[in-house]
């Protein structure tokens, strides 16, 4: 479940980033955020990367043999994958996040939604094998679920951040993880082992 667990704590962090992109800051705290940001540029000074490896596929009404099928997940779940590296590296040093960093998390986030976007169409405009119908689809919403999740945090989560409210955060955050959770988790993890696709999604 270890994934899982990571993608909540990555949810809520941003949520706190994003909240804290928001504040203004007051005249005497000023000097004390600017020693804190060049602090953390010394500390987490890891260049982070937009990776160019998305899923993309053209084909519509067409037969799909199952060597692609299988070609096709490991590519829209390793991209899936690298996009949350890097978005752990941003993550992990919040406190310190510039504004560069938030506008490069974006990026990331919309990086994703276009992987996830191409691989539904994918799976959803050709014929694919019956065994790997049911499966691909749990695939693209767990991974879409937490993506939209993500995506939809400044939108929707930012005054409940302000305001403090935590009921408001909590009730978002059973809405959306509803595809995606540990028990859907060990569904696909069981199939991949199945068909022996091979993918660093899962790892730590």
């Amino acid at each position: 479940m270890k994934k899982f667990t990571l993608y909540l704590l990555m949810a809520f962090t941003i949520v706190l980033m994003c909240a804290c992109s928001h504040d203004t800051l007051s005249n005497e705290d000023s000097d004390e955020a600017s020693n804190k940001e060049s602090k953390g540029n010394s500390v987490s000074n890891v260049p982070v990367k937009i990776p160019d490896d998305l899923f993309v596929s053209n084909k519509k009404n067409e037969t799909i043999s199952e060597d692609e099928m299988k070609a096709s997940i490991k590519k829209y779940m390793d991209y899936s994958h690298v996009i949350d590296k890097e978005m752990e590296t941003i993550v992990y040093k919040y406190e310190d996040a510039t504004e560069s960093d938030r506008e490069k998390l974006n990026e990331l986030m919309d990086q994703g939604k276009k992987n996830d976007a191409n691989f539904n169409d994918f799976i959803s405009n050709n014929s694919i094998p019956d065994d790997y119908k049911e499966s691909s689809k749990t695939i693209y919403e767990f991974v879409s679920s937490i993506r939209e999740t993500l995506t939809q945090f400044e939108e929707e989560i930012i005054g409940a951040v302000e305001n403090g409210s935590l009921t408001d955060i909590s009730d978002f955050a059973s809405e959306h993880f509803t595809k995606a959770n540990g028990r859907q988790q060990l569904k696909i993890e069981k199939f991949l082992d199945e068909k022996k696709i091979k993918t660093t999604y899962f790892d730590e």
